[in-house]
């Protein structure tokens, strides 16, 4: 080819891309004003049927609202990563001994995992106490974390003002140093930033303030590991590590690691596994216990027990926009309906069918993007009632909120919503044509006209159908643990806990002394009918929580280390102060203390458990003893089991023990009060400030707030529950009134004639009523075989019901069919009281 051909071809291969990119760019300019027309087109249209918009953007609101307000709790709790740097690289490392998992370990036991492990590359530890600190106004009590040097670098990303722990201050020749959390420097100290670097007395030892936490600082272990959210100080162990006695009976440390990149949890358990072995053939009490470890991430492991009952709302909040969804579908066929003369028009002019679904697809988006925009509202409402509502297992709480993720889906489920409910409508519309317009009159009776708009309202009432029933069995567990029997009686109860420093109080006996001569001034206060004392209350997690093996004297070595039970020091008081029933033998009284005898009441579970022929009273068992060893005791006494961890489940047995055999520093007071006990509270400060003037008194309550804490993650899902299950018969009560008004108006010329040859006002009422029911019969079957299905999954939020509970099921199938009867009266009794004369003029 000649160089002047080449030379012809370039500019008309130029052209031929201009042309291509003008018309790339006039075929985008046509896109976009169409779209605008659309848009306008919408509005005007929308703006002309103010009640049916009103009416959508509400039922939209609510359903798109509640959806977002608890994809906002599941979006904090769940899905964001917990505030820590590299969180998803953190793991808890917890040990087990038989069959009782998640137990800490000794730090010796700690020690020996780090110097094995090759795959997790940190390791950090924590154990909670009680502590006071003085010197500047009033005595504090205080909640404080006993932790390796590493532990706080490790969560938090920086301090606030000073440093983090150095290996220099850990270990019995360290001098003190304390870390305080930023409430705490706040409250007591005034936020001076120069108190760095100041002494600080806490519980009688002069500690050096080497930082200040941040703000927003907060701990994320999960329920029943014993470290509150928000603790008031931190300090570095004190004493070496390495000389901890091994063993079950010595562990007190919640282990936290950092895996290394490309490490899985699954290659670290089974690394753990084989250190596991390993300490099982060194060390003869990690034989004894049958030591093994678990890894478990540590947000899952923080969310475990809430994901079930978020998960279940969650999909239960989905089910509220389906019929939501449903709801304005049936709204807008309906409309559509009523604009068959104009679209059959457009299309006799040459509008093509997908113009047409472009069109109405359109106005559906604009109302869920109206519906979207009023669902902030009902956000911001249900957030403040959600917060209200908090259940302790949901420690994240406070930090949900309409975040960009949280609008980013809103925005979605909008235009999710647009499509699906818009969708039918439109497919429906480009059906019609000026032909069947014109034949009107003929299509009026004709049996499939709206059968779509049944079909919508059977699919609500089956959705219901789940949402009710779900919040039925919901519901009764709720109930059933407001009547369950804890083991002791709260009313009238009133407890507080002392933390008796080592400093002043050092042996266990004179613990011993201060504890005993507390009640016997407690128990002579006016007002007080029985005072107490026990190492641990039901249902307060702020303590370390003490169990150990125990067995029957001369029992096999084969059923020796098989079986835990909760351990308590306890005052004689305390049975009797919490009325306590006894179902054998006596209450330890004050010639025990004298004594010193070895003696121990236990629970009708350890009887059942250890004695065949349910007889305890004289005989003795191996348990282990505050000290930390293992000695013989007599069984003076049983009792009902008490639940001290949870009010739907019997975690262990329990072992009661002389507080003299079981001393803690920490004890907790429960006085029985014959009037108002919170009235008691200022003379209950005085007797303590009369013995220990720095000696502070801490978590004044009453024994009805625990039971109460216990009631709260129950009450959290059943409200939730019951208030989606409302939002949902609602709903499903407007859309068969919806079908109902709509089958009475396209009959109206039918039931004049009826009427007028003699049909009775109660025969037309029977028949509207009989008619429109058969959706909510066919929904009522439809949502019996989803729950069959589906409230299966809900068994591990249950107690007392079964999740396929006949009487539930019943119950919600009668409520259904009631609500749905009454939704079809109002238009049932208006074509029944209809003149004939005008019923057949209205065609």
């Amino acid at each position: 080819m000649s160089a002047d051909s080449q030379g012809n071809r370039r500019p008309l291969r130029s052209l031929v891309k201009s042309s291509s990119q003008v018309a790339d760019r006039a075929c985008g300019s046509v896109l976009v004003e169409s779209m605008i027309t659309d848009l306008k087109y919408a509005a005007r249209s929308l703006w002309k049927t103010p009640v049916l918009t009103l009416i959508v953007v509400l039922t939209l609101a609510v359903g798109i609202g509640a959806n977002t307000a608890i994809f906002s709790v599941v979006d904090a709790v769940l899905l964001r990563p917990l505030p820590y740097p590299r969180a998803d690289r953190l793991v808890l490392v917890w040990s087990a001994y038989g069959n009782e998992g998640r137990s800490p370990a000794s730090g010796s036991e700690m020690l020996s995992i780090q110097e094995r492990s090759r795959l997790i590359q940190e390791f950090a530890g924590i154990w909670v106490q009680s502590a006071a600190v003085t010197g500047q106004g009033e005595p504090e009590a205080l909640k404080v974390g006993w932790v390796t040097s590493n532990f706080l670098s490790l969560l938090a990303p920086r301090m606030q003002f000073g440093r983090f722990f150095s290996p220099e201050d850990q270990g019995s020749g360290a001098a003190p140093a304390i870390v305080l959390s930023d409430g705490l420097w706040r409250r007591r100290y005034g936020a001076e930033p120069a108190l760095v670097g100041r002494q600080i007395m806490v519980s009688g030892r002069s500690c050096t303030l080497v930082g200040i936490l941040p703000r927003n600082f907060r701990l994320a272990f999960p329920d029943g590991s014993n470290v509150p959210a928000d603790l008031d100080a931190f300090l570095p162990f004190a004493w070496d590590l390495a000389r901890d006695p091994r063993g079950q009976a010595n562990s007190y440390i919640r282990v936290i690691g950092r895996l290394r990149e490309g490490v899985t949890v699954m290659q670290a358990q089974a690394e753990a596994d084989n250190i596991a072995a390993q300490l099982r053939a060194e060390f003869t009490e990690h034989a004894t216990d049958d030591l093994k470890l678990q890894i478990l991430p540590l947000h899952a492991d923080v969310v475990r027990q809430v994901r079930p009952a978020l998960l279940a709302l969650f999909g239960g909040v989905g089910l509220v926009v389906l019929i939501a969804c449903a709801n304005v579908a049936g709204l807008l066929l309906a409309r559509a309906h009523q604009r068959r003369k104009e679209i059959a028009l457009r299309t006799a002019l040459g509008a093509r069918p997908s113009r047409i679904i472009r069109q109405l697809l359109t106005e559906s988006i604009v109302l869920s993007c109206l519906g979207g925009a009023a669902g902030l509202g009902v956000v911001w409402v249900a957030l403040r009632w959600l917060l209200a509502l908090q259940p302790a297992g949901i420690s994240r709480m406070g930090s949900i909120g309409l975040n960009p993720v949280v609008l980013g889906f809103t925005t979605l489920v909008s235009l999710g919503c647009g499509i699906l409910f818009g969708l039918a409508p439109a497919l429906a519309a480009t059906n019609v044509n000026l032909s069947d317009v014109l034949k009107e009159w003929s299509r009026t009776n004709s049996p499939g006209r709206h059968s779509s708009r049944r079909i919508l309202v059977a699919g609500e009432v089956a959705l219901g159908f789940v949402l009710l029933a779900g919040a039925g069995l919901l519901v009764q567990t709720f109930v059933g643990l407001l009547h369950v029997n804890p083991g002791f009686r709260s009313s009238g109860v009133l407890t507080f806990q002392l933390m008796l420093p080592d400093l002043r109080y050092p042996t266990p006996e004179s613990q011993a002394r201060f504890v005993y001569e507390t009640q016997r001034r407690l128990a002579a206060l006016p007002g007080v009918q029985t005072a107490g004392a026990i190492t641990h209350l039901p249902f307060d997690d702020d303590h370390p929580n003490w169990y150990s093996y125990y067995w029957r004297q001369g029992a096999p070595r084969a059923m020796q280390n098989a079986q835990m039970a909760d351990h308590r020091g306890t005052l004689p008081g305390f049975f009797d102060s919490l009325h306590v029933t006894f179902v054998a033998g006596r209450n330890f009284d004050t010639s025990d203390e004298v004594a010193n005898r070895k003696v121990a009441i236990v629970d009708d579970s350890l009887v059942r458990q250890t004695w065949s022929d349910g007889n305890a009273i004289g005989r003795h068992l191996n348990i282990e003893n505050g000290a930390g060893s293992r000695e013989l005791v007599e069984v003076i006494g049983v009792v009902k089991h008490v639940q001290f961890h949870s009010l739907a489940v019997q975690v262990r047995p329990q072992i009661f023990l002389p507080y003299q055999m079981a001393v803690r520093p920490a004890v907790s007071f429960s006085i029985a009060t014959a009037g108002s006990p919170l009235a008691l509270l200022p003379r209950v400060r005085e007797l303590v400030v009369s013995l220990d003037k720095d000696l502070p008194l801490s978590n004044a309550r009453l024994m009805d707030d625990y039971v109460a804490k216990a009631q709260t993650a129950a009450r959290f899902t059943s409200m939730l529950a019951m208030a989606l299950a409302g939002i949902a018969l609602l709903l499903s009560c407007i859309g068969i009134y919806g079908v109902a008004s709509s089958w009475v108006a396209r009959r109206t010329s039918e039931i004049g004639i009826r009427m007028a040859v003699g049909a009775r006002r109660a025969q037309i009422l029977e028949m509207v009523i009989r008619q429109n029911m058969l959706p909510v019969l066919w929904g009522t079957v439809s949502g019996l075989a989803l729950s069959l299905v589906l409230d299966p999954l809900l068994a591990s939020l249950l107690f007392g019901v079964k999740p396929l509970d006949p009487g539930t099921f019943g119950t919600v199938a009668a409520v259904l069919f009631l609500v749905g009867a009454l939704a079809c009266l109002p238009p049932a009794y208006r074509a029944a009281s209809a003149d004939p004369v005008s019923a057949l003029r209205s065609e």
